[in-house]
């Protein structure tokens, strides 16, 4: 996945996959998620930045190849109308 902030530094973690990357405005950084099944995993903002900014919650979901296609297809739709 691409994680790139729109306002203020971040540091976008899911604990339970094991993943932290941080985020820079201006700039782009990869990183992916080991899924093993699907379902929804949270995390959180791991800066802190401000009022509240470490209780930024994250929210990953995870499903199947042919369900992400469907809602891609979806938002394309979405985007002609």
């Amino acid at each position: 996945m691409i994680v790139t902030p729109a306002d203020v530094p971040h540091s976008w973690a899911v604990p339970s996959s094991g993943v932290k990357c941080d985020a820079v405005p201006g700039r782009s950084n990869l990183t992916s998620i080991p899924v093993q099944r699907e379902g929804v995993y949270y995390g959180q903002c791991s800066e802190i930045r401000g009022t509240n900014h470490a209780f930024t919650p994250i929210v990953v979901e995870a499903v199947t190849l042919k369900d992400y296609a469907d809602w891609v297809s979806n938002q394309l739709i979405l985007q002609t109308n």
